[in-house]
């Protein structure tokens, strides 16, 4: 090869890495705003998720929440004509994040929300960042436990005691102690913290190993590609998990549900997030579940009439000093 023949493979691959980096920087929301949406849909998911379950079983909301989720991303890539994710090496660490961040956590609030209230679900959910402390002090040599953390990840524990209060009657009567109480109630929140548990796993092992802060990757593509990895992912186990077992029931309020879920809360949603982790690292992106719990309480209050209790507040509040106290 001459030298002309350099000079101009040179400049190709410069025009394609211009072409790379010109879809990462138009990306140009302010990461605040993109963080308080993301609080905003992922709060309402839990109500989404609840309405839903009116007219499909949990199986089919996590397939088609999913399903949704990756075909917006996709008609995105599409539509914008943005690069694909190449390489071996990403594909592998895109399906690990697919696993831990989409699959996993989907089937397993879709099953607890047949038995929890959406606002616990939501107060639950906001133990992710604790979850991603734990997590990344174990993983990651840059976010070791100080003594502060310690105490947060102590009064975050104390918070969901407060918030589940097993001393406590629920609506119907029914007491919930360990030895006494439903199992249900207790899988269902013990399915709630598994999946915030996968959340902080996918947090660290994308930053680490796939969007380290400041790496000019297109959010859009990776997000993309885990989605249709799960989306596949689910459609490949439906036979097994339940997704053809019952017939849905589509009613108005279901259908705009499962589309806002789908599309919003896990295709855009998803997206703002693998950006947000990218600009800021996984701790402090973790940390949109300080909005979570406080919309899922409120919409749950206001549109699905749930009990708001003394112990809830304290509980929710317990959390969010924790979370406060982790940073």
């Amino acid at each position: 090869m001459n030298s002309i023949d350099l000079i101009h493979v040179n400049n190709t691959r410069n025009l394609k890495h211009m072409r790379n980096m010109k879809h990462v920087k138009n990306h140009k929301t302010p990461t605040v705003v993109l963080f308080g949406l993301l609080g905003l849909l992922w709060g309402a998911s839990f109500l989404l998720i609840k309405i839903s379950l009116r007219g499909l079983n949990p199986a089919q909301v996590g397939l088609f929440r999913l399903a949704l989720g990756a075909a917006t991303l996709t008609a995105v890539m599409l539509v914008t004509h943005r690069p694909w994710p190449r390489g071996a090496s990403i594909f592998k660490h895109l399906a690990v994040i697919a696993v831990f961040m989409f699959v996993l956590p989907v089937a397993l609030y879709s099953w607890a929300g047949q038995f929890l209230p959406s606002s616990l679900s939501a107060v639950l959910n906001a133990t992710t960042p604790l979850m991603t402390l734990i997590i990344g002090a174990i993983a990651l040599r840059s976010e070791r436990l100080t003594a502060r953390q310690i105490r947060g990840v102590l009064l975050g524990a104390t918070g969901i005691i407060l918030v589940l209060a097993p001393w406590e009657k629920q609506p119907g009567g029914e007491r919930l102690t360990v030895a006494a109480g439903s199992p249900r109630f207790w899988l269902a929140a013990l399915a709630c913290l598994a999946a915030t548990c996968c959340y902080g796993c996918a947090y660290v092992w994308m930053r680490r190993f796939l969007v380290p802060t400041g790496t000019a990757r297109d959010p859009v593509g990776l997000t993309a590609v885990q989605l249709l990895i799960a989306a596949t992912l689910t459609v490949a186990i439906s036979p097994w998990n339940g997704a053809f077992d019952s017939i849905p029931r589509l009613s108005v309020s279901t259908i705009i549900a499962i589309l806002i879920l789908g599309v919003f809360s896990t295709g855009l949603g998803y997206l703002w997030n693998t950006d947000i982790t990218a600009r800021w690292g996984s701790l402090r992106a973790s940390q949109v579940t300080y909005l979570t719990p406080l919309v899922g309480i409120a919409l749950g209050a206001v549109i699905l009439h749930e009990p708001i209790a003394l112990h809830h507040i304290a509980g929710t509040a317990a959390v969010l000093i924790a979370i406060a106290c982790s940073r």
